[in-house]
């Protein structure tokens, strides 16, 4: 997972490093994490909004990859961020890889959920968190983009309003 341009101190405020397990007695070996994937959605007023994202969740949930999935919500929906930061520990989470499902770096990325992530560090102080890059720097959004645009070019070509 790709760390974003965010404040540093938030693994740095509880001295865990971001890939070391949480720190074990002096007698007991380091065990592996148990990761929870803490998807960081801005949330809406029209609960039909979030359908499309609650689908790709569910998509990643199913893949396997991670043995807990969560999603939390800045504003507008529940629960919110911290509370399914909290459902996560409370499921064995030893590690929080947290994305934001956000288009840009405005001040919820940038500085809010960095702090909400500072926030469940402080609570939870042998958990690990980790923040990974919101979903517009990727490289693909820059393909949808093009292929978006094509088919609306294609769509107007046909006369159409809208691509089927």
């Amino acid at each position: 997972m790709t760390a974003v341009s965010v404040p540093t101190n938030l693994t740095k405020s509880a001295n865990i490093p971001n890939d070391a397990p949480p720190a074990a007695a002096p007698d007991v070996a380091p065990t592996a994490f148990v990761d929870a994937l803490l998807v960081m959605v801005h949330g809406s007023p029209r609960p039909v909004a979030n359908e499309e994202m609650f689908r790709v969740v569910e998509v990643v949930r199913q893949r396997g990859a991670f043995p807990i999935v969560a999603v939390g919500f800045m504003e507008c929906n529940a629960p919110s961020i911290p509370e399914s930061i909290d459902a996560c520990v409370e499921q064995g989470a030893t590690r929080v890889l947290a994305v934001p499902y956000f288009l840009h770096t405005g001040t919820h990325v940038a500085d809010d959920l960095p702090t909400l992530l500072e926030a469940g560090q402080t609570r939870h102080p042998s958990v690990a968190f980790r923040m990974g890059a919101y979903l517009g720097q990727s490289e693909l959004l820059t393909d949808i983009l093009a292929e978006r645009a094509q088919a609306a070019l294609m769509g107007a070509e046909n006369g159409n309003k809208s691509p089927s």
